[in-house]
């Protein structure tokens, strides 16, 4: 019987036709994602583009760790919230094979540094604050009792929001100490999947609005604005399900309007690409809140854009169509480097 290997993609394939490690077998893009109800935009421009590229599911997957390198280059689209959605195992995973991808000098579009920060606030908040930019007060904790002595240096109302969120995930509103105490002394399933959670000061917009940035390679693609009601969901997809913050609260509906924000200022935009520059990240954006004493808080970085088409058609540009060329440009690099 031969041996045999398990690919990146989860295929089984001959040993004797693996090559050697960090020799890809085509000059194709691969693409790891956990939710392809996300990534089908993506997958139809690439094929109306002509790049050829790979669909890698890692929800049920396996490599072999010398040899995970198959095609010239990758793009992660793994999301942070995949747990949300029973694939919790796909998170770690990606960090493995990212690593094990970029050990080998492949090259990763959103590779594993990028992954880093966007599954872990406590990351994207250092990255912020080094470069100078304001962020909300936060206190890390994974004790019940040790955060209590701590949040009384904070003003109220604050928030609690998981190290690894993503779409909004376990995060509330706390109005009072008084509240925080018996959160903590009754709520059971308190935690995350990663057991660490932020107690994060809680800042207000001056409208009840937050901005989304989203870049391609350093390029501002649009900026939109982001109106939530009784939801901490801001998921710009259309089939996003939004659970609402508070059920007492407007009838229990949990709604988001999402709205082109052209007049974005410059120095928002400039240090919005500033960060994505830092964090490594090719594509992907920056969310900030405009507050009524006239700062600009940034509080998260996010890496797997979901491009709404009433906001691109309305910004007249072709997101998808900017992605796409990136990636064929990069690969293309990659692949005359291969050759070479």
């Amino acid at each position: 019987m031969q041996s045999r290997i398990i690919r990146g993609d989860g295929l089984w394939r001959d040993r004797r036709n693996v090559n050697r490690p960090n020799t890809p077998t085509t000059s194709r893009l691969g693409i790891l994602y956990e939710n392809r109800e996300w990534l089908a935009p993506l997958f139809e421009s690439l094929n109306r583009a002509g790049v050829p590229f790979d669909a890698i599911e890692v929800k049920d997957a396996a490599f072999s760790l010398l040899e995970a390198d198959r095609h010239s280059m990758y793009l992660n689209r793994v999301s942070p919230s995949s747990y949300l959605r029973g694939n919790g195992p796909a998170i770690q995973y990606a960090h493995a094979f990212l690593t094990a991808l970029e050990s080998g000098g492949t090259r990763v579009a959103n590779g594993a540094g990028s992954f880093a920060l966007e599954t872990s606030k406590v990351r994207q908040q250092l990255l912020m604050e080094s470069l100078g930019v304001p962020t909300p007060k936060t206190i890390v904790f994974n004790n019940r009792d040790q955060v209590r002595v701590l949040a009384r240096d904070l003003t109220f109302p604050v928030m609690i929001k998981p190290d690894t969120g993503g779409s909004g995930a376990l995060i509330r509103k706390v109005e009072t100490f008084a509240e925080l105490e018996h959160l903590l002394d009754s709520e059971e399933d308190l935690f995350g999947p990663d057991h660490l959670l932020l107690l994060q000061e809680f800042v207000t917009s001056v409208d009840g609005s937050v901005i989304r940035t989203e870049f391609v390679d350093g390029e501002l693609i649009f900026a939109m604005r982001v109106t939530p009601v009784n939801t901490f969901n801001l998921c710009p997809a259309d089939g996003c399900k939004r659970s609402p913050a508070d059920a007492d609260k407007n009838d229990g509906r949990a709604e988001v309007r999402f709205e082109l924000y052209p007049d974005i200022p410059a120095e928002a935009v400039a240090q919005a690409r500033e960060i994505v520059r830092e964090a490594r990240l090719d594509v992907g954006g920056v969310e900030y809140i405009e507050t009524a004493d006239g700062r600009r808080v940034f509080y998260d970085i996010n890496a797997t854009s979901v491009y709404r088409e009433d906001i691109c058609r309305a910004a007249g540009v072709d997101a998808f169509g900017k992605l796409c060329g990136f990636l064929a440009r990069e690969l293309a690099k990659e692949s005359i480097k291969r050759a070479s």
